[in-house]
C-alpha cells in the first residue's frame, strides 16, 4: 500500500491536505518514502515545470490528526535538479530530516525569511522562502505552509547575510530556476553583474540580520567578552553592515547576551550583558583591530576586552 493510499481511510486528516496538494503539484507522480524518527520525507520525480526531484517533510505538521489546531503549521521542501538515477537519492531528504528534528528539539518553527548557515558537505547554508508551487493550505487541522529550503554555495551564505534573506532569496530565484539547491552550481557572485548588485544593495542598505546566536559568548562587569570565532565573524559582519548603518545589533546565548545599541549613551556592564553604545567610532575600532582569530582584543573606544576563543579546545 503507498503512502498516497495509506492517508485515504477514514475521516478527513491533516495528512489528507498534504498528499492532495502534494499530488496536485506533481501531477500524480510515484510517492518515493524515506523514513526516519517519526517523520517520513516524501521525494518526487518531476517533469513541470522544469525536470526537478520535490522533497517534502511528512509529519511536521498534524498528519494523523482530524482536529483544528490554533496557527500556522509547516512542512519542509527541498528541490534538486534531476539527474539519471532512476530513484531520488538520499541525501537532501537527510537535510530536510535533520531540519525537521532541530524543529521538534527546540521548538521554534522555520519561516520564510529565516535562514540556515550549518549544514554540511559542499553546500554554505539554506534559505527560507514560501514554496512557490505548493505555497499555503487550508484542511481539516488548519492552515498549513509549505516552507522551502534553497540551497546557498560558495560565498552565497555571506553575501546573503551583509544583506536580507529574503531579497536576496528573490535573487537567487531569478537566477536559479526554482531555487534548485545543486551544490555544484556557481555561486551567484560568479556572475559579474549580480556581484555588483549584491555589492550595492549590501552597501546602501546594510544588513537586516539584527541578532545572532553564539555557540559560546561570556560576559563580566569588568568589560571582558569572551566568544568563539564564529559569533566573532557575525560581529565583524555587523559592524560594517549594521553599526555603520546606525541599525543595532546583538549576540545572544542562552540567557546571556552582547548588545550594540545606536540609542546607549553610557556602557552598561552586568554580569549576564553588555550594552555597548553602538556608536561609528566603535565600529570603526572594531574593524580596525578585532578580528576572528583566537586572541584578545582590546578597544579604547569603549573599556571593553574581546577574547576569541575556540571552545572545542
Amino acid at each position: 500500500m503507498g503512502v498516497f493510499d495509506r492517508w485515504r481511510r477514514g475521516p478527513s486528516t491533516g495528512g489528507d491536505l498534504v498528499l492532495d496538494r502534494l499530488s496536485a503539484a506533481t501531477g500524480g507522480a510515484q510517492a518515493y518514502t524515506f523514513s526516519y524518527a517519526a517523520l517520513d520525507v516524501l521525494a518526487f520525480l518531476v517533469d513541470d515545470p522544469l525536470p526537478h526531484v520535490l522533497y517534502c517533510t511528512f509529519g511536521l505538521s498534524q498528519v494523523e490528526s482530524s482536529q483544528r489546531v490554533a496557527g500556522t503549521q509547516t512542512e519542509l521542501t527541498l528541490r534538486i535538479p534531476m539527474d539519471d538515477e532512476v530513484f531520488p537519492p538520499e541525501w537532501p531528504a537527510q537535510q530536510l530530516a535533520r531540519m525537521a528534528r532541530n524543529v521538534v528539539r527546540s521548538g521554534v518553527e522555520i519561516e520564510p525569511g529565516h535562514y540556515l548557515s550549518s549544514a554540511s558537505g559542499s553546500l554554505a547554508g539554506f534559505v527560507f522562502v514560501a514554496d512557490p508551487l505548493l505555497g499555503c493550505a487550508e484542511g481539516p487541522t488548519g492552515r498549513v505552509q509549505f516552507t522551502y529550503a534553497a540551497g546557498l554555495v560558495g560565498d552565497d551564505l555571506e553575501r546573503m547575510l551583509r544583506w536580507d534573506p529574503v531579497k536576496f532569496a528573490g535573487v537567487l530565484g531569478e537566477h536559479v530556476p526554482l531555487g534548485l539547491t545543486d551544490p555544484a552550481r556557481a555561486p551567484l557572485s560568479s556572475d559579474p553583474q549580480v556581484r555588483v548588485l549584491l555589492d550595492d544593495a549590501s552597501h546602501t542598505d546594510g544588513s537586516s540580520i539584527g541578532a545572532n546566536t553564539a555557540k559560546y559568548l561570556d560576559v563580566d562587569v569588568a568589560g571582558r567578552v569572551d566568544l568563539d570565532e564564529r559569533a566573532a565573524a557575525a560581529l565583524l559582519r555587523a559592524a560594517r553592515y549594521r553599526l555603520l548603518f546606525g541599525k543595532s545589533y546583538a549576540l545572544i546565548r542562552n540567557d546571556t547576551w552582547l548588545m550594540f545599541d545606536p540609542k546607549a549613551i553610557d556602557l552598561e556592564l552586568a554580569e549576564d550583558h553588555i550594552v555597548v553604545p553602538g556608536r561609528a567610532d566603535v565600529a570603526n575600532e572594531l574593524l580596525a583591530v578585532f578580528d576572528t582569530a583566537p586572541g584578545t582584543y582590546a578597544l579604547t573606544t569603549v573599556p571593553l576586552t574581546f577574547q576569541v576563543i575556540d571552545p572545542t579546545t
